[in-house]
Order: C-alpha cells, then sequence, then structure tokens
C-alpha cells in the first residue's frame, strides 16, 4: 500500500472516530431532554459492529426505543439521533437511501412511531438548532430547510409527548 493511502485510511479511522464520538454526544444529550418521571428508555442501540468487522443487524435499528410511562401509560416510539456541523449544499443530510429504506421497514414491523431528532450546529452536547422531525416527513436522506424547519424545536426544552406525537 502506498504511503498516501496509508495516509488516508488513517484520516478517514481519525474522522470516523470523531463522528462517533460526536454521534454519541448528541444521543446522550438527547436522552438527558427526556424527564425520567415520563419516560424510560426501553433500547439504547450500542452500533455493535464499531468492535467488529462482521455485520450486525441491531445496528441497522434506531438509537432509541422510549416509553411514555406517566400516570400508568405504556406507549412506546422509537428516536433515531443525528448531529450535523452545518447544512451541505443548503440540504440537512441526515442518512443515505439504504438506512432510510431500513428505518421504514423497521417502523413498519414493529408499529412504533418514529422520530428522528437533529441536532444542527454547536457542539453535539449543546447544539444550536434542534428537529424532531416524524419520520414519516422524513421522506428524503437530504431534506431542504421548508421540510426540516417545519419541525424545529429548543434545544434545551424536555421533550414532550402527546397523542402520539413527540415535541
Amino acid at each position: 500500500m502506498s504511503l498516501s493511502r496509508k495516509i488516508g485510511k488513517i484520516i478517514d479511522v481519525i474522522l470516523e472516530d470523531g463522528n462517533v464520538e460526536k454521534g454519541d454526544e448528541f444521543e446522550k444529550y438527547v436522552v438527558d431532554l427526556f424527564d425520567e418521571n415520563y419516560f424510560s428508555v426501553e433500547q439504547w442501540t450500542t452500533d455493535i459492529a464499531r468492535k467488529h468487522d462482521r455485520f450486525v443487524e441491531s445496528d441497522c435499528n434506531p438509537d432509541l426505543v422510549m416509553r411514555y410511562t406517566y400516570k400508568g401509560r405504556d406507549e412506546r416510539f422509537c428516536v433515531e439521533c443525528k448531529f450535523r456541523s452545518d447544512l451541505y449544499q443548503d440540504k440537512l443530510n441526515w442518512t443515505n437511501p439504504e438506512q432510510l429504506e431500513r428505518y421504514r421497514e423497521y417502523e413498519r414491523e414493529s408499529g412504533l412511531p418514529f422520530f428522528v431528532v437533529i441536532g444542527l450546529g454547536g457542539e453535539p452536547d449543546y447544539p444550536e438548532r434542534m428537529f424532531c422531525i416524524p419520520l414519516e416527513e422524513a421522506n428524503y436522506p437530504a431534506l431542504y430547510p421548508s421540510v426540516f424547519e417545519r419541525f424545529e424545536r429548543d434545544p434545551e426544552k424536555p421533550f414532550f409527548w402527546s397523542n402520539g406525537y413527540l415535541s
């Protein structure tokens, strides 16, 4: 392998590690916005494939399966967390086509409402902006502002669950 390819691989690993770390920080930030008096974390995907070269099916699942438990209620829903530093070509690139289809399939098979929570700008543990988009509204891997801005929320405000809708 040439020196330039080796350097390229090293840079890819460094960038990937940085992105993984940012993603983990943002997931923690999002979970902290769910008040423990109202919500419990049923599942938190750990992305095992980061530690092994083998494909792990559960890594394709949403980051979180949450449970709304207030006053004896038991309502479950999914949350996928994404942090982006900025827009790319004036769009919010949040996933790839294959992963989007896997999320849709998960939502169909599980019957659970599915939301994409995206932090934009700032830091993963303190984003400048935040969006909570129902998966059925996130029709493409890259979203125009006319789509994602309809779902903007205060990034410091705790999450609220009402009638099957997360805000």
